[in-house]
């Protein structure tokens, strides 16, 4: 598949880089052009998880990354599953076509000799484009049934996002399942930095979401206390108030609107083209595309671009909502063109949703009572104080959390001095 970088059963419990070789995994990452980062919240362990893939699917120079926000009592262990799970299918989908269809592989040497203004190029790009959904879709869904399945954990109430690209050359990829996110940084006819954003989030609701969720008897509302959050409950119960429209895992609501179809998109680069990120809503629930942009583009050196980038946010979120807890933040920065650094040295060479009955964890996590259900109450306790949750299941009563207000405000000050 190439060589794969993420958390995994050696990473760091403390907050920042990942891995404990960090100058290792740091060379490895920035030879491809990658600068990845992760900060856990106060809400306890960090549910998001990042991966990148070299040489993605035996494909010289092809790249995958993705970042996964896991949410519920087991989402961490959910969102790390389906990210070690994902680009394996997805790598294993790729050949498979291939080995089907020889053809297929000629779809990037076709696109790169072909003129970007031609009819052909068009018909060659939508072809490429849904050649790639269906693999897209296909895996998702397989991904999917296997969390449902296979995995040990039980997800009746638990879930996670994905928002992955694959780079095959000039071509980008994009794939997404929820609130994560995809933000591209281009060049303006001033050869100024602007954000144009690839994904739609996919909360629920949305016009088609919400319409495909009531269908199925779902119900979508938000909390009295939080009007700008809308959120997914069952047809008869106030649970589990998913905060977006579509997710791994959460079985307890595939049966009545929640699916694990992706959106597919698809861009051709130009020369203006800098960077790509991929981010979860940590990052967007406080700082805007154009923030976004402007601080990575400010980065002296590219390869920390990811790390300040989820500092700054970190700061924002104590400013701004100072009685909340700051979510936990992970980001892939994937830059398009090769830095002067790099260039000098020598390149290295749809099943239908299945009606799942309620478990009995769901039911103590819902009722409060049993074994189980302490352990469950023990997560969200941890929540306590949060103003943003992407799984109520109950919502937990809000608690004092301490403010750095003065300090995030001064740190945040000295930034954008030193961005503007």
């Amino acid at each position: 598949m190439g060589i794969c970088c993420s958390k995994g059963k050696e990473e760091l419990e403390e907050e920042g880089f990942p891995w404990k070789h960090d100058a290792f995994f740091h060379d490895q990452l920035w030879s491809a052009g990658v600068s990845m980062h992760t900060k856990q919240g106060w809400k306890g362990a960090n549910q998001d998880a990042m991966t990148t893939c070299q040489d993605f699917a035996g494909h010289k120079g092809q790249i995958f990354c993705g970042v996964f926000d896991g949410h519920g009592p087991l989402g961490r262990e959910v969102a790390r599953h389906v990210r070690d799970v994902l680009p394996v299918k997805l790598s294993s989908s790729l050949a498979l076509k291939t080995e089907q269809d020889p053809s297929s592989n000629t779809d990037k040497e076709t696109l790169e000799k072909s003129d970007c203004t031609s009819l052909s190029d068009t018909s060659n790009e939508k072809q490429l484009l849904s050649t790639w959904k269906n693999i897209f879709v296909k895996t998702f869904e397989d991904v999917d049934e296997d969390l449902r399945q296979h995995s040990g954990i039980d997800c009746i109430c638990s879930g996670t996002t994905a928002v992955t690209v694959v780079r095959q050359g000039d071509h980008l990829i994009i794939a997404n399942l929820g609130d994560s996110r995809a933000v591209l940084c281009t060049r303006d006819s001033k050869d100024r930095p602007i954000s144009v954003q690839l994904t739609t989030d996919l909360k629920p609701n949305l016009p088609s979401e919400a319409e495909r969720i009531l269908n199925s008897k779902g119900r979508v509302f938000a909390m009295d206390d939080e009007p700008d959050v809308p959120r997914m409950w069952l047809p008869d119960q106030d649970a589990p108030g998913l905060a977006m429209a579509r997710a791994f895992g959460d079985f307890c609501l595939k049966s009545h609107g929640l699916i694990c179809t992706p959106e597919v998109y698809y861009r051709k680069l130009s020369a203006k083209d800098d960077f790509l990120v991929l981010a979860t809503d940590g990052i967007w629930d406080v700082l805007s595309n154009k923030e976004v942009i402007k601080i990575v583009s400010s980065a002296t050196d590219h390869s920390k671009a990811a790390k300040q980038l989820v500092e700054r946010a970190a700061r924002t979120w104590r400013r701004k909502f100072p009685t909340s807890m700051v979510d936990d933040c992970a980001v892939v920065c994937l830059f398009l063109k090769p830095s002067p650094s790099s260039s000098e040295s020598t390149p290295g060479d749809a099943k239908p949703p299945q009606a799942v009955s309620f478990t009995g964890s769901f039911r103590k996590v819902l009722g409060g009572g049993g074994g189980e259900a302490e352990e469950g109450t023990n997560v969200w306790r941890a929540l306590e104080g949060v103003a943003r949750v992407n799984s109520v299941v109950r919502l937990p009563r809000m608690g004092a959390v301490l403010s750095w207000r003065r300090r995030s405000t001064s740190l945040e000050e000295d930034d954008e001095a030193r961005i503007d």
